[in-house]
């Protein structure tokens, strides 16, 4: 298995933690409504594949919003951060809502899950990952390692990532000038950046996971989530254009499962099934 170096892992973590406790009112969705939007498509996409009630292994949890709004729809959850300080928020916020019990967190990437994960006693039905924590993991190896480990024949998993072509990025962004961030997709060793702390990560669309989880796995739902919609940080401007995101939003959901455009755009969702 293919493995990422110490000095990368942590560079991650301090990158996330540094925000931690402003994560949520940094990504409001009451000031960038495009948040809702596509969390509730997340949703929508969890309830057709997943059964009521199931136990669910979220992988890169952060703030526990998902979290929190998946428990409250019936499911059960271990939910795992590799960012101490993210994971301490999402606590903090279930425990709030009085639902820390329905709960069990674990401080733990997708690599040391692949790891640890038959030593932490856990039995799930399917795993999801929300906005993209996989990308920040340079292999997909230790996803199919725990994939193979955690799902039993017939159970799903869920993935947001972000990919490689994002049609709306590169336009938006060139119209701004700045090309290197429209581009930015397209880097050989491509960096994430929150507030100057970068570290390095990977753009994955389905071919990438369909060639990392081989025959054991197959690919049942593809879905832009951003073809027509424009990508998350234009969320506050286009919302002071009223009526602008409810009419793409509109063609977003014609749009984002056919053929030629559901592999491309902000990010995209893919579901598969273990065989």
């Amino acid at each position: 298995m293919k493995r990422q170096s110490p000095s990368e892992t942590i560079r991650g973590r301090v990158a996330f933690d540094t925000i931690a406790g402003r994560y949520d009112q940094l990504y409001a969705a009451d000031t960038n409504p495009l948040l809702a939007i596509m969390r509730e498509r997340v949703y929508q996409a969890i309830g057709r594949h997943c059964r009521p009630g199931a136990a669910l292994l979220e992988v890169g949890c952060g703030t526990g919003e998902d979290t929190l709004a998946l428990t409250a729809r019936g499911y059960r959850l271990v939910a795992t951060d590799p960012a101490p300080r993210m994971l301490a928020e999402a606590e903090t916020k279930l425990a709030a809502a009085g639902e820390s019990g329905a709960v069990r967190f674990i401080a733990a990437g997708v690599e040391e899950l692949a790891d640890r994960w038959l030593s932490l006693g856990v039995e799930i039905d399917d795993v999801f990952s929300n906005f993209a924590p996989l990308n920040c993991a340079l292999s997909l190896d230790p996803v199919r390692a725990l994939l193979l480990q955690a799902l039993r024949p017939g159970g799903r998993f869920i993935a947001v990532v972000l990919p490689r072509l994002c049609p709306m990025e590169v336009l938006l962004f060139s119209l701004r000038g700045d090309l290197k961030t429209a581009l930015r997709r397209l880097r050989r060793s491509p960096v994430g950046d929150v507030e100057g702390r970068t570290f390095p990560m990977r753009y994955y669309g389905a071919g990438d996971f369909d060639r990392a989880l081989g025959g054991s796995f197959r690919r049942i739902e593809t879905r832009s989530l951003g073809i027509v919609l424009p990508p998350l940080s234009f969320g506050p401007a286009f919302a002071r254009v009223p009526g602008l995101i409810e009419a793409l939003t509109l063609l977003e959901d014609r749009a984002s499962p056919l053929p030629g455009l559901r592999r491309m755009g902000d990010h995209v969702l893919l579901v598969y099934e273990r065989v």
